[in-house]
């Protein structure tokens, strides 16, 4: 149990206290309060903040927020539910409406730090976020709640998220991270990784929101490039840029469960193709290739720190999915995404999807197993699909 549970705990138990002596009826208006705000704030604060760029100040400003809104709530509930309950003057129905206030006072509280909770769990806040994804009680909280109930906070998720990733895990599982030796950063610099430079893609394209996306990729086919499905997501008209010049292209694979994507590029030359290799594993020195933060192409070293079964949303957090994957020893940062992992010898390992939200020097990235039937797929068709709506 760590010092954010135990710190729940002592809350929960001083509010069902007050609850008790509050009782059921001024608790239930407090409480009804209570989520009334909260929810104002979950579902109004997105609209205020969602023109301002991913930071943890922006995070810690949803979130403050939604607790002063919540608060607001409550404290009026209590007013109302003050004069409610002055009406009750059978001695019994006082002693059932106390015990009713604790239980509903305790409950209110865990409700809420779960919200809270589920935000915190996918944004880069230093301690912060390690300690809610560490939480056995808002575990058990989540596991108590409806399958699939922290889909309806989506919108301020993405407020409070201080990056550009999609959500990768199940809000209260701590990431496992292996230590491993540091990255070889002479690898970059083998000829077998520095030939496979000129088959790295810049993707870049204007959503159906309105939003403009860029992120990697590599040309692993004739005419195909493999990249990320939340790269693509939303985009109809997507243009690839491949040493130094750019294509336009077409989705023709797009997998929001794996976060995979296909591109079919009609005028891409038939040249030199990166080919998937399954035979990565812990402790292998590697190169994360592409295109951060839109900037110039960048060469990362990198090691894999072990190889996971993911278990988390898919792109839009509509369902749980399992990815195979690995955790690398990299700094990923936005604009990575669908860029590969390279080996030694030229191949690719994997390919880029997301970033550790509790370490600076971990990025994940699907392993080449996993992205194999996109890959095939996508050789095989070069009729368009839909790519949805944005993430």
């Amino acid at each position: 149990m760590t010092g954010l549970d135990i710190a729940l705990l002592v809350v929960t138990a001083l509010v069902a206290i007050s609850g008790y002596v509050e009782g059921f009826v001024l608790g239930a208006c407090a409480t009804i309060g209570l989520l009334a705000g909260a929810a104002v704030g979950v579902y109004g604060v997105p609209r205020v903040l969602d023109n301002f760029a991913p930071s943890v100040q922006v995070s810690f400003a949803a979130l403050v927020l939604v607790v002063i809104l919540a608060s607001i709530g409550r404290t009026i509930g209590a007013v109302l539910g003050a004069k409610l309950r002055n009406k009750i003057s059978w001695n019994p129905a006082k002693f059932v409406d106390a015990l009713g206030g604790a239980v509903l006072a305790a409950v209110s509280v865990m409700v809420v730090a779960w919200v809270l909770g589920v935000a915190v769990s996918g944004a880069r806040i230093p301690s912060v976020t390690t300690a809610v994804r560490s939480s056995e009680v808002l575990a058990r909280v989540d596991k108590a709640l409806p399958a699939g109930a922290d889909r309806a906070l989506q919108a301020f998720n993405s407020v409070v998220n201080t990056d550009l990733f999609p959500r990768f895990l199940d809000p209260f599982v701590p990431e496992r991270i292996r230590e491993v030796q540091p990255p070889d950063g002479g690898v970059s610099r083998l000829p077998a990784v520095r030939e496979s430079y000129d088959r790295i893609a810049k993707v870049t394209g204007m959503a159906s929101c309105g939003q403009g996306i860029e992120g990697s990729g590599f040309v692993y086919a004739k005419q195909r490039v493999m990249t990320n499905a939340h790269v693509v997501a939303g985009v109809r008209n997507p243009t690839v840029e491949v040493d130094g010049k750019a294509y336009d292209a077409t989705v023709v694979v797009f997998d929001p469960s794996v976060d995979v994507a296909v591109l079919y590029v009609p005028k891409l030359p038939a040249e030199r193709f990166l080919v998937l290799d399954e035979s990565g594993k812990a402790d292998d020195a590697a190169v994360v290739l592409g295109y951060p933060e839109n900037g110039p192409f960048d060469a990362e070293p990198a090691r894999i720190r072990s190889e996971e079964r993911l278990r988390g949303p898919d792109i839009y957090g509509d369902r749980t999915v399992t990815r195979m994957a690995f955790p690398i020893w990299a700094s990923v940062r936005p604009g990575n995404s669908g860029g590969p992992l390279i080996s030694p010898k030229g191949t690719v390992y994997g390919v880029v999807f997301a970033a550790s939200v509790e370490d600076d020097r971990t990025g994940y990235a699907l392993t080449a197993e996993q992205v194999a039937p996109a890959a095939a797929a996508g050789i095989k068709t070069t009729e368009a699909v839909s790519t949805r709506s944005c993430t």
